[in-house]
């Protein structure tokens, strides 16, 4: 178990070395954006991540590096909809609604970022999420042959969330190590190709196929 975390540790390092930013402005392309799903309260209270997260997000929207995103998430049920929760935080700061679309099958990380590829036909994006879980998500784009760059929302002061998720993505890591080259799991859903529309000009403001449940 030791060697494979240090396996999955190393590799996770060489495929996002030097494409992680901590400025949108610092991003070299301009791209589609995935935003990696999660829940904006947690344990009763609001939840740090997301909210950094969308805050994060949005910047993209306003360095003009992203003009179209891709919200994925968890909905496995009704009362649970992590896309439409990130649309309407997007929207409320300011990206235009039909700028977003919703990936609903978004379970894992693996499944958003393969569902990139293989749903919504994106072969270079720019991933959202916290530092420790874009280097994973990168990590996944790399093996499928994807060119991938991510912009990095700010951790949560709180220290006991921090040390939580820490020890909460090392067992990610063996197992998206797994996943990749020992199962060669697949996204749960796939499903019909759906088509991201172009967008040409900065902020361009055509229409984009609106996120609708």
């Amino acid at each position: 178990m030791v060697l494979l975390s240090a396996a999955s540790e190393w590799y996770i390092f060489s495929a996002s070395e030097g494409r992680i930013f901590e400025r949108s402005a610092d991003v070299p392309v301009r791209a589609p954006a995935l935003v990696l799903g999660c829940s904006p309260t947690f344990m009763g209270g609001p939840n740090g991540y997301f909210y950094n997260r969308m805050d994060t997000a949005a910047e993209l929207w306003k360095a003009g590096k992203a003009a179209v995103f891709v919200v994925s998430g968890d909905n496995s049920s009704h009362a649970y909809n992590e896309p439409e929760w990130m649309k309407r935080a997007l929207v409320e700061r300011g990206v235009p609604e039909d700028r977003i679309v919703c990936d609903f099958a978004g379970l894992r990380t693996l499944d958003s970022v393969v569902r990139m590829k293989e749903v919504f036909g994106v072969s270079t994006m720019i991933v959202v999420s916290q530092g420790f879980h874009n280097e994973r998500a990168l990590a996944i784009a790399g093996h499928e042959g994807m060119e991938a760059w991510a912009v990095s929302a700010p951790d949560v002061p709180n220290r006991r969330s921090r040390i939580k998720s820490w020890f909460r993505e090392r067992a990610a890591r063996i197992w998206m190590t797994l996943d990749l080259w020992l199962w060669r799991r697949e996204p749960r859903f796939l499903g019909e190709p759906v088509a991201l529309p172009e967008a040409k000009g900065k902020n361009d403001q055509r229409p984009m196929g609106p996120c609708s449940s």
